[in-house]
């Protein structure tokens, strides 16, 4: 299966961006943010049932600061359009390829609405889970500091890669704000013409939009309906602040038509990130005031509980339970309806 996916990126380039090494991060340190460079990318070997995402066959169309009026028509001029955000430990390659298997995924629902044209927007992750450099030195503390690494305490050294990517989606707000902005343009297109835009964001790709939203006021930006659907996936932030939501939920729903949460309490990965940022993670179990109707109205907010969804995919590690939206056709499915403008608003349990 072939995909095309644009994709922006504020990942330090080194070439003319035709090829995946040259953007950093994919072979060596991710950088620091900077300008945004905007391209298509073209994924082959996309497999489903194997749950692959496939690799990144070529690059072209590679322009700085925007997309080129060519692709920026062909943007405006077909499907609906799926932004995606990625999570902690993403390559170069990783965001691409994962949109990719997004852009598929949904599609095959064999609902309408949620067959889209992808966007993702690739921030510096290193794209490792632990630098190698710190592997001997965590080992070097000790067998009983060496458990509690094992669960994720952050005096661990395995930990640095986890911070230094948290770090670079935070630092990766101005940047995101700009590709939103100069995307309008497009989104707009889309959704005079009838059609729909979509935010997905997926674990620390929700900290970047965090960061982003919290931006978007303080630059001048309009309020006013930005994405049709905004769906939040296993979202690796803080579930509190002062004893309710963050603020930048707030946000999220000024922008969104209807906000979907999807959480679940079984995900390791978070489990593990609750220990390291010593705080709940929203992607657990959603805000801490969840219950809360004046803040959280139904017909603008889910909150999808999506524990006792069976993942009986292939691969099944660690990780699976963080990538359950991706894993499980139970909460595709969920997606889908909600791309079509369908689906129960408030609690939802799959």
């Amino acid at each position: 299966m072939n995909s095309t996916v644009y994709f922006a990126t504020n990942r330090r380039l080194r070439g003319d961006g035709t090829s995946a090494s040259q953007y950093a991060g994919e072979t060596g340190p991710a950088g620091l943010p900077g300008s945004v460079t905007h391209a298509v990318g073209f994924v082959e070997g996309t497999d489903l049932a194997r749950l692959e995402a496939g690799r990144l066959a070529r690059i072209e169309s590679v322009a700085a600061d925007d997309f080129s009026e060519t692709v920026q028509a062909d943007l405006a001029s077909g499907r609906n359009l799926l932004i995606f955000i990625h999570g902690f430990a993403n390559s170069f390659t990783d965001s691409i390829t994962r949109a990719a298997f997004n852009r598929e995924w949904l599609a095959a629902s064999g609902v309408t609405a949620a067959d889209c044209s992808v966007v993702s927007f690739s921030w510096p992750s290193r794209g490792v889970v632990v630098n190698p450099g710190d592997v001997m030195g965590g080992i070097a503390l000790g067998p009983m500091t060496l458990a509690l690494k094992l669960l994720g305490i952050t005096a661990s050294p395995l930990a640095n890669a986890y911070f230094e990517d948290q770090a670079a989606a935070a630092a990766s707000a101005a940047d995101l704000v700009s590709f939103l902005d100069r995307l309008r343009p497009a989104m707009r297109r889309v959704q005079r013409r009838g059609g729909r835009v979509f935010l997905l964001a997926h674990s620390m790709g929700n900290w970047a939009i965090e960061h982003a939203l919290n931006l978007w006021g303080a630059m001048g930006l309009p309020d006013g309906m930005l994405f049709d659907e905004a769906l939040s996936a296993a979202a690796d932030c803080s579930y509190s602040e002062a004893g309710r939501g963050p603020p930048w939920l707030s946000h999220l729903a000024a922008l969104s038509g209807r906000v979907s949460l999807y959480h679940s309490a079984t995900d390791q990965v978070l489990r593990l990130s609750q220990v390291v940022n010593n705080i709940q993670r929203l992607g657990r179990s959603g805000p801490a005031d969840r219950t809360d109707l004046t803040r959280y109205p139904r017909e603008n907010w889910r909150f999808v509980d999506c524990e006792g969804a069976a993942d009986a995919g292939p691969g099944r590690s660690l990780d699976s339970s963080h990538q359950f939206y991706r894993r499980i056709p139970k909460v595709r499915d969920d997606m889908a309806r909600v791309m079509d403008d369908k689906g129960a608003g408030g609690r939802v349990i799959l």
